[in-house]
């Protein structure tokens, strides 16, 4: 057998090579370099409060700001608002739990004992017992029936781990014990008692939990408590004992009294022994006579599906065995086979109510056939079970357990006492209470009165002993939205005992799980290691207010990160949701070359730096935000830092194209690599996101790969909790939506990806598509994908990746690999979002989607955007889908959520978006007949098909942007077109009547389109685009489609393409300008061409793109203010950039001429412009190395006060390494090119011909189907003769057709349903109600970090949080600062929070991998070198 290769070796520390005078530099270089940003902003602060005429506008006059309204906006929304509506929405709902639980726990008992009265009646023939006895083992046997089909579901499709032999026989063995006991409670002495003493006995179904509870250590209690414990759990045992003695005490013949000593506390001990895993978790499972439970239970928790597959099925077994033992004395066993026989009642005895049926009802009649009542009891038993379990079971995922589940279950048996005790009046002398027509219910005063006082006392002991064994119900352990498995040990429930059952059910504390109680923050050990968020942006030529978007989002997640980490240093408070992050903006392509040469950044780069401290204007409301950013060379062009006002970095790459390789994809594998591969496996030991307070560690899986199962367990640790948030930088959100899709990650550790609800901004039409589009696209299909498999798609715009999982095989590798087929371009360049996606799904990780988690992204606003956009994703989601559907059987292996089912699913949805465009042309024939009656099929075919025939042969003959403008036209007047197919449709529903296909499907398909909407209240608006949506159709699924398939070959982006201005250098001596013929050029003596498609060399306009524009122009949006805004506030920054040196003007001139006009002269003028031209020449002329002082590190717009960093050497190398193998540019071969440009080019027609095959076949077999069922009949379907109304024909093939969409709307909407529920759900969990009220006492004496009044309160406000100021008195008079702790237990020590002290204390470690002076082996390392002499044979 081939042995697995070994796992590379580590990554290579920190250079240690050398004295330890070199590591002191390193760490002085580091501490120099923060030093120095402090000292330039004291200094900065200093200048600005002793002259208070120096304004940081630039001139202390000029004191007018230019600021966006958006800013007030921003600032002025509040979000207590929609916060106190959850608050209301979640205490109806902790008022809707409770009562639901309670009520159907109640109810569900008393129908139990309704069934059992039934059952133990006399009066009735004896084939009735035994029909209530089976009416009993239904009720009984539904849940052992769900679980069975439960555990089948997940054998198949998601538990692939088998059971140990020994461990499936122990829980066989305990299952079938549990059922016998409660098989002899039901069937034998509950029909032997009546129904307070049946309540009575029903609390005593804990004693093997009560005997387990004494062995508890009860660690962290003194010794006085754990004596008081002791003696309390011993009580406990007794109390429960004590019911054994039942028998004894109440008067019953001597026969009766004489089985039920040995059947009573046989039965109890019985079902109590099914509830040993519970208590066996606590830490008695320690003890050395206990390690086999311990063991047990672990591997019980991997394979429990697999083993109650035959558990469920032996339960049943033994529950019917039993049942027929137990069967009451004198009745034949044979009589089961006559169950279904007629048999009359045969009773006329009205005067008591015990007779059931007896003078209400024909006495020759069989009761169970001419009244439904009798099964009443059994279907309200069925239900209110049900309810009460799944009601409790979501009480406890929304962390709602105290109020929701375990107050009402531990109530339910009181109420139920109660409703017996006093219904129909306390002094009533019946010893029934009637129900309906056949049946009853006990009084406890059938009890006698002395009695009734002892079973009042002896029914309250045992009420609370039952609520001292499951005390532990009263405090959650588990996380919000956790896993059923980790609230529940077994996976059913049980009729008979429900609120027993479930209160008994509920997993135990466990040491591993988290400590905290009822308010998760206020302890001190955190459940989850602290998430390191790697925020990464890809930028190429967004524009100003795209990027100021993106930029404002992270300064949110700035100020969010900032305010968590301060309360939680200050307050020592644990907060679960807090995380640390950093920002990495990598731009594509960012620089260019000068007039002289010289590489610098583009304008866009400039764009970005100055939109900076715009964003900062909105989120903080003041213009200057952050300083110069540091300037550091690096092997692939450069980069930026800022410090944001949160103490976290915004990093921005510079790629320069002639040194690494560029576009989208290649900038994800570079962050990738850095960030996953040498950052967190380079991290020291016990990294910062691992902390010694948190006290669950999940380690078991980290991945498929070897590498991964064999790191150590803080890298285990740190690449489980390292994720990446994968963005465009166009993209808005809050740190809400992050925190959602955090969220998503750390219930379960195969989920390798998040992806949010996706929000289209902009304006115009074709915005107002697109936005009906993915609000349709996320509400049915992304729901649909996450509910019956995986999500298909995470988009790069937002989603968040799990690091370890893009470290796995065959993921962040494969992604890297070099496009070589005509394919490849296609599937991994076009889409390389779905293609990552579909890479995690082959590797056998689940893909999720969060509704709640929003995010906002600019849309295209053209046809030529929108169709080039769609141009790269239609093929590329096609591709990724084949490939998915060829890989079936792999996938379906190695992934357990993907099943066979699921991808079939899929394979339906990829067919009938094949066949779209050939259902498109024929709604519009059939519409053409309706409207025109005198138009033949032929006829009516042909006019629907020749458009399509028309743009097919536009799009193979013309260039791109003709084929946009035509697609423009046609879309305008095929909107005219389904406007009237929406008339000629209509008019068909009224005459047809509601037997036609279409009055059903089309009203049932604008109903779920409205109630999905309805369900997404703050999305509802988008429905208004339906109709806009709906007249496009053909546009977007025929011409789009079209376009997309004939554009097969070109590769290139399409979008955010812009015409870059070539700047020309000076020519040398001698030097001819050589002008090449354009090989395009159209000939000008073709007059028709001109005027159809115009002229290039005079740039005249043809009729043809005239058209387009004109329509073009309709579809466009007008221009934006805030564009306009944006560009005056980025211009007055520049102003005040240069205007630098004329600061102190003012300043140097005494008070007399301060007043006084001064115009420059000519000289003067003439002496700035020659400074300027020197300056400019004199950093030319300077020596340059590009890992030293590139010329674009001393740009003025840089900021020329700035810092230049360096990197460590071991970074160099690393960017050395990884441009060698995976990022080099890519080498221009013309051999190798033109074989790609062929190769696509067949690809092209080779699926346009397949694509367009299979929807002429299609139309082809509807016309046939059409034309010949106007010959013959026969081969239509008369869908009215079920009505009665014969006449309604309809064809085969399109009835199939239109069944087969109407089937997957449905499994949609189904999907949508639950989807919603699961949000609804996650939204009521991660609310908090009183949070508003959680107060803090004030400790004086002691400095907040520095931190101001203001500051304190701006915190505290962000995060809702009270004060509790201490009095005045008690705080010394000196002391003006105070130090905030939580209200904990008195007396009890507060240890520091989980966070890292190092990190949060100073700025020290915020540029730990940038020094201010070159490493000391800086210049021997060879990329410096490299630098050095390419500088010298530029300048030589």
């Amino acid at each position: 057998m081939r042995q697995p290769p070994p796992p590379p070796p580590p990554p290579p520390p920190l250079s240690t090579s050398g004295s330890s005078a070199k590591v002191h530099l390193l760490r002085n270089s580091a501490r120099l370099l923060n030093e120095s940003i402090k000292a330039k902003k004291n200094n900065t602060n200093g200048n600005n409060n002793n002259n208070m005429n120096s304004n940081k506008n630039g001139y202390w006059w000029d004191v007018a700001h230019v600021t966006s309204r958006h800013y007030e906006q921003e600032q002025s929304t509040n979000k207590e608002r929609r916060l106190t509506f959850r608050r209301i929405v979640k205490i109806c709902v902790y008022m809707i739990f409770f009562c639901v639980v309670l009520t159907s726990a109640v109810v569900s008992k008393l129908s139990l004992f309704t069934m059992i009265n039934a059952y133990k009646t006399i009066e009735q023939p004896k084939a009735y017992i035994i029909r209530w006895q089976v009416l009993l083992l239904i009720a009984m046997g539904i849940p052992y029936v769900l679980t069975f089909i439960h555990s089948v579901q997940l054998s198949i499709f998601f538990i692939k781990r088998s059971p140990p032999f020994f461990l499936t026989l122990w829980v066989h063995f305990v299952e079938a014990c549990h059922t016998a006991g409660l098989s002899i409670l039901v069937f034998r002495i509950l029909p032997s008692i009546d129904n307070v003493t049946g309540l009575f006995i029903l609390n005593g179904v804990c004693i093997i939990p009560a005997i387990l509870n004494v062995f508890s250590s009860h660690r962290g209690l003194n010794q006085t408590m754990k004596i008081l414990t002791l003696i309390t759990d011993i009580a406990t045992v007794l109390m429960q004992l004590c019911v054994c003695f039942i028998p004894s005490i109440l008067p019953m013949k001597e026969n009766i009294t004489g089985r039920l000593q040995w059947q009573l506390p046989f039965a109890l001990l019985l079902i109590s022994f099914g509830y040993w895993e519970s208590f066996t978790e606590i830490p008695l499972s320690k003890k050395r006579f206990f390690t086999w439970f311990h063991h047990g239970i672990g591997a019980l928790k991997k394979s429990r599906p697999k083993i109650y597959v035959t558990a469920s099925l032996l339960k049943l077994f033994v529950l019917i065995s039993t049942a027929i033992y137990f069967l009451p004395e004198g009745i034949d066993r044979k009589m089961y086979l006559r169950i279904f026989d007629s048999i009359p009642i045969g009773f006329r005895d009205a005067a008591t109510r015990r007779v059931l049926g007896g003078g209400i009802f024909d006495e020759h009649e069989d009761l169970f056939r001419i009244t439904h009542e009798v099964y009443i009891p059994l279907v309200v038993q069925v239900l209110s079970s049900c309810v009460c379990y799944y009601t409790g079971r979501i009480a406890c995922k929304v962390l709602m357990q105290s109020f929701g589940f375990s107050l009402p279950l531990t109530l339910s048996t009181l109420i139920a006492y109660i409703v017996l005790f006093f219904s129909q009046g306390f002094k009533s002398k019946k010893d029934i209470i009637a129900l309906g027509h056949l049946f009853y219910l006990d009084k406890p005063q059938a009890l006698g009165s002395k009695l009734v006082i002892i079973s009042l006392i002896g029914f309250l002991l045992l009420w609370l002993s039952k609520m001292k064994i499951t005390s532990h119900v009263w405090f959650p352990t588990t996380e919000r939205l956790a896993v059923i498995y980790k609230l529940f040990v077994l996976p059913y429930y049980e009729p008979a005992i429900v609120e027993q059952n479930l209160l008994l059910n509920k997993r135990h504390k466990d040491e591993t799980e988290m400590k905290d109680q009822i308010e998760p923050d206020l302890s001190l050990e955190r459940k989850f290691p602290v998430p390191m968020i790697y925020v990464c942006a890809t930028m190429w030529h967004e524009t100003t207010s795209e990027m100021v978007q993106l930029l404002k989002s992270i300064f949110r997640l700035d100020s969010d990160q900032h305010a968590r980490r301060t309360v939680q240093k200050n307050l020592r408070i644990l907060d679960p949701d807090y995380y640390r992050f950093e920002t990495h903006v990598l731009f594509d392509d960012a620089f260019e070359d000068d007039e002289n040469g010289n590489r610098v950044p583009n304008r866009y780069v400039k764009q970005l730096v100055a939109a900076v401290n715009v964003a900062g204007a909105y989120v903080h409301g003041v213009e200057k935000v952050v300083e110069d950013p540091i300037k550091i060379p690096t092997p692939y062009g450069g980069r930026l830092v800022w410090l944001l006002p949160g103490k976290n970095r915004l990093i921005v790459h510079m790629k320069d194209k002639n040194a690494i390789r560029h576009k989208k994809r290649w900038s994800q594998v570079m962050y990738m690599y850095y960030l996953l591969s040498f950052k967190l496996l380079r991290r020291k030991q016990g990294g910062h996101n691992v902390s010694q307070h948190t006290t669950r560690l999940d380690t078991e899986f980290i991945g498929f790969s070897d590498f991964l199962r064999n790191l150590p367990d803080d890298k285990k640790i740190a690449a489980q909790n390292t994720f990446v948030l994968a963005l465009d930088g166009d993209v808005d959100f809050k740190p809400e939506a992050v925190l959602l899709l955090v969220d998503r990650m750390r219930k379960n550790p195969k989920v390798a990806a998040a992806c949010g609800r996706i929000h289209p901004t902009g304006d115009g039409p074709i915005v107002w598509y697109q936005q009906f589009e993915y609000a349709v696209g996320h509400w049915l299909q992304k729901a649909a994908e996450h509910k019956l498999g995986s999500v298909l798609c995470c988009p790069g715009c937002f989603s968040l990746f799990r690091g370890s999982s893009l470290m796995d095989d065959n993921v962040m590798r494969r992604y890297a690999d070099k496009s070589t087929e005509a394919s490849h371009y296609v599937q991994y360049d076009q889409g390389e979002d779905r293609w990552l996606t579909t890479l995690l799904l082959q590797q056998g990780y689940r893909v999720e989607y969060c509704a709640a988690s929003d995010a906002f992204t600019h849309a295209p606003e053209t046809f030529k955007e929108f169709f080039n956009q769609r141009r790269r994703w239609m093929p590329s989601t096609m591709a990724n889908i084949m490939d998915l559907l060829k890989d079936t059987k792999h996938t379906t292996h190695v992934n357990e959520n993907i099943s066979k089912l699921y991808m079939f699913y899929q394979a339906v949805l990829f067919v009938s978006t094949i066949l779209g465009p050939g259902t498109i042309l024929l709604t519009i024939a059939s519409a053409l007949r309706t409207v025109f009656s005198t138009l033949t099929i032929a006829e009516s075919y042909t006019i629907s098909i020749l458009p399509a025939i028309f743009y097919i042969l536009i799009c193979v003959k013309t260039k791109a942007s003709t084929q946009i403008s035509i697609g423009a036209i046609m879309t305008a007047i095929y909107a005219l077109v389904m406007s009237m197919v929406l008339v000629a449709t209509t008019a068909q529903i009224l005459k047809s009547g509601f037997l036609d296909p279409s009055a059903v499907f089309l009203p049932t398909v604008a109903m779920i389109f409205i109630v999905t909407g309805v369900l997404h209240p703050n999305e509802m608006l988008n429905l208004l685009h339906g109709f806009l949506y709906l007249v496009t159709i053909p546009g977007g699924y025929l011409l789009l489609v079209t376009y997309a398939l004939c554009n097969l070959h070109v590769v290139s982006w399409g979008t955010r393409e812009t015409v870059e201005v070539v700047k020309t250098k000076k020519k040398k001596p001698g030097e001819k300008e050589v002008i090449l013929p354009d090989p395009k050029k159209r000939r000008t003596t073709d007059v028709l061409n001109n005027m159809l498609w115009g002229n290039s060399n005079d740039g005249h306009r043809g009729f043809i793109h005239q058209m387009g524009d004109a329509i073009e122009q309709v579809f466009r949006p007008t221009a934006k203010r805030q564009e306009m805004l944006l560009q005056q506030i980025i211009d007055k920054l520049d102003r005040e950039s240069g205007s630098q040196e004329l600061r102190k003007f003012d300043d140097d001139n005494d008070g007399n001429s301060r007043d006084l006009l001064i115009v420059p002269g000519e000289n003067d003028l003439h002496d700035n412009s020659s400074s300027n031209t020197t300056s400019t020449t004199s950093i030319c002329n300077k020596s340059r190395n590009n890992m030293v002082n590139p010329y674009w590190s001393e740009l003025p717009w840089l900021g020329s006060e700035s810092i230049i960093g360096y990197l460590h050497t071991d970074e160099i190398t690393f960017w050395q390494q990884i441009l060698a193998k995976y990022l080099a540019p890519l080498d221009k071969d013309a051999e190798e090119e033109r074989r790609i440009s062929s190769d696509l080019i067949s690809l092209r027609n080779n699926a346009g011909f397949a694509f367009f095959m299979v929807n002429a076949i299609w139309i082809i077999l509807q016309f046939q189907c059409e034309y010949v069922s106007t010959k013959f009949t026969e081969l239509m379907i008369d869908i009215g003769r079920p009505f009665g109304q014969q006449g309604t024909k309809v064809q085969l093939l399109g009835l199939l057709f239109m069944l087969f969409f109407a089937s997957c709307m449905i499994i949609q909407f189904i999907t949508m349903l639950l989807h919603r529920w699961g949000t609804f759900i996650e939204i009521l969990a991660s609310t908090k109600l009183f949070e508003k009220h959680r107060k803090y006492k004030l400790k004086p004496g002691s400095d907040i970090a520095g931190m101001t009044s203001q500051e304190v309160a701006e915190v505290l406000r962000e995060l809702d949080i009270q004060l509790v100021v201490p009095p005045v008195g008690t705080a010394p008079k000196q002391s003006v600062t105070f130090q905030m702790e939580p209200i904990i237990k008195g007396g009890t020590e507060v240890h520091s929070p989980d966070y890292d002290e190092n990190d949060d204390d100073d700025e020290i470690d915020d540029f730990e991998d940038v020094y201010i002076e070159p490493p000391i082996d800086y210049f021997d390392h060879p990329v410096v070198q490299e630098a050095a002499d390419e500088s010298r044979l530029r300048l030589l």
